[in-house]
């Protein structure tokens, strides 16, 4: 997805936040030409009077949600935050881990990342909790199979 944000001192750039579905890294894009950085090191920006300033991503949920951005010393949000209830049911395929040990919690953080990114897309709220109990479904299921599996292959 995109997210166009509108930080002071940018007003005749276009900045876009660029998320690439689940688990991905986000991406900063200046006038559409992508910014890069070290690893660790923070993202130079040259504002509208010439000056450069620093931006650093700050992650938001484990990572997950779309991360925010810091720009010269201003947070800036790039997606509205979540509201509580679609977060818990967002993160129900967590309880995995404490079911399924090691492949539960893969399965179950997948699930979730899956899920937080289904609810970022512009639909309607019932298909969005549609499609993530489906998602948490097959995610049940493919638990089911793989401890089954796991447990005939070990005896």
């Amino acid at each position: 997805m995109r997210y166009i944000i509108t930080p002071t001192g940018f007003a005749d750039q276009t900045l876009e936040v660029v998320t690439s579905g689940i688990g991905g890294n986000a991406k900063l894009m200046v006038n559409n030409q992508l910014v890069t950085a070290k690893k660790r090191q923070p993202m130079i920006l040259r504002r509208d009077d010439g000056q450069e300033v620093e931006a650093v991503w700050k992650k938001d949920l484990f990572g997950m949600d779309v991360p925010n951005i810091i720009i010269d010393g201003s947070l800036i949000q790039v997606a509205k935050p979540l509201p509580v209830a679609a977060k818990v049911w967002c993160f129900l395929p967590l309880v995995f881990i404490f079911i399924g040990g090691a492949i539960g919690a893969l399965i179950g953080i997948l699930a979730a990342a899956a899920n937080m990114s289904v609810f970022r897309l512009p639909t309607n709220l019932v298909v969005k909790f549609i499609v993530t109990l489906l998602i948490d479904l097959v995610a049940t299921g493919l638990l089911m199979f793989l401890a089954s599996t796991l447990h005939l292959l070990l005896q």
